[in-house]
Formats: structure tokens, C-alpha cells, sequence
């Protein structure tokens, strides 16, 4: 099956030697850069199925920081071209995930191989993410005369106001009549904690912590004494 690739290497000699196999055994070359901030301005246009990126690149930017770029705002499959292969690197690597990876030299076979591989995994992958938000534990609030679904793991905080919950998630709040020990209760997941009379928090989302407040997002929450041991030992 033809995909749409697109080439990240500096070398002018190895990048026409990609395209000729690509090109040869059938696949689209989408386009081709040798700078990642280049490939960058096409990558975030372009339809492409799967990126062949090189580690070292001349310029500003190495294909590390380019694949960071791509995981967080087009997430396509990654296949790191590289003759380096030391601890340091292989690290540095790893935690842009990539789909795959190929040491130069490298074959037609073998890159053709690697492409199919990580364009399947990444397929499968997806799938399974979308499953498990499907899956996910939620929570069902009244709003504006519906019933609205909240993913467990979108909620950030909640905030008692008399006989009232505010549930705070990203963009928005939405206000309940009940009690916060009642939800928590209901709720019955380890993410959450009290950590003061009027708030519980998803303990996913602490950015800092004192032992007086929490930051959860921009909001600076309070830690009361009662809570305060409970907290810093799950915190520490």
C-alpha cells in the first residue's frame, strides 16, 4: 500500500537515495528538508503518513526537538535515520516514542519493512487509545438541562460552595447540588484527595505543592492541617 512520506537528512546524497527507493517501490515522497524548522513549516501542512527523520541535522535544530514538535501537535509515526547509536542518544530518543528506527547503512528491504511495521503500530495504537477513552470511568452532571458525560481524568479540582460542588475540568466549571465527601465517595478513585474542607483535587494535575497550598492548573489551592500529612506522603 502507497503511504505519503516525508524526509528529514541533511546529506543531499542520502536523502536522493530515499527517494529513489521510495519512489521506486511505490510510495509518495510528500516533500523533503534538510533543517528541521524547514520540515517543520511543511510537516504542519502537508499530508504525510509517516516522517523519516534523521537525529543529527545541520542547523539550530536536531530531529529530536523536530519529533517533540510532531508528537505534541500532529502525532505521525517517527522512524529515526541515524549512524549513532551510543547510550546518550538511544535515551534522548526514546522519549519522543518513536515507531521506529534505523541504523545507516540501511537497505531498501529493510526500510520498507520498517516503514509497514511502524505505520501498522501506530494505526493499532491509535485505536486502542480511542477504546480506552471510550472505556474511561465518568461522571454525570446536570447542565443547562442535560445530562453531561466528564471523563474522570478531565476533572482538576472540586471546590465545595454550601450545598453546592463546583467540578472544574480545563476549560470550564459546572456546579452540582451535592456534597464533596458524598461525590468523592461516589466517585471511589485513588486520583482524588481532600485536601481541605471545600476542596479535593485530581492529584494528576499538582504542578507544586507547599505544606500550606497546592497548585493545580493557575489555581492556588489550600492544604489544611487535617489533610496535610495524608497529602505529602502521597506527594513524596
Amino acid at each position: 500500500m502507497s503511504q505519503k512520506v516525508y524526509i528529514v537528512e541533511d546529506m543531499a546524497i542520502s536523502r536522493a537515495a530515499l527517494i529513489e527507493m521510495l519512489q521506486d517501490s511505490g510510495h509518495e515522497v510528500s516533500g523533503s528538508a534538510a533543517h528541521a524548522d524547514k520540515a517543520w513549516i511543511d510537516i504542519k501542512e502537508k499530508k504525510i503518513d509517516v516522517v523519516l527523520l534523521d537525529i543529527h541535522l545541520a542547523g539550530a535544530y536536531d530531529g529530536i526537538w523536530l519529533a517533540h514538535k510532531i508528537r505534541a501537535e500532529r502525532n505521525l509515526p517517527i522512524i529515526f535515520l541515524t549512524a549513532y547509536g551510543d547510550d546518550e542518544t538511544l535515551k534522548e530518543l526514546a522519549k519522543t516514542k518513536p515507531n521506529g528506527y534505523l541504523m545507516k547503512p540501511y537497505n531498501a528491504p529493510t526500510l520498507l519493512t520498517t516503514i509497514g511495521i511502524a505505520i501498522r503500530s501506530f494505526k493499532q495504537f491509535e485505536v486502542s487509545e480511542k477504546m480506552k477513552k471510550i472505556d474511561e470511568p465518568a461522571y454525570f452532571v446536570k447542565h443547562q438541562g442535560k445530562q453531561i458525560k466528564i471523563q474522570l481524568s478531565k476533572i482538576m479540582y472540586f471546590r465545595s460552595e454550601g450545598n453546592y460542588v463546583d467540578i472544574y475540568v480545563k476549560s470550564k466549571a459546572y456546579s452540582v447540588r451535592s456534597k464533596l465527601t458524598d461525590i468523592l465517595s461516589e466517585l471511589a478513585s485513588e486520583d482524588f484527595i481532600q485536601v481541605h474542607r471545600r476542596f479535593a483535587v485530581n492529584k494528576n494535575y499538582i504542578t507544586q505543592y507547599s505544606p500550606t497550598s497546592l497548585v493545580v492548573g493557575k489555581m492556588d489551592i489550600p492544604l489544611s492541617k487535617t489533610y496535610r500529612k495524608k497529602v505529602l506522603t502521597l506527594l513524596t
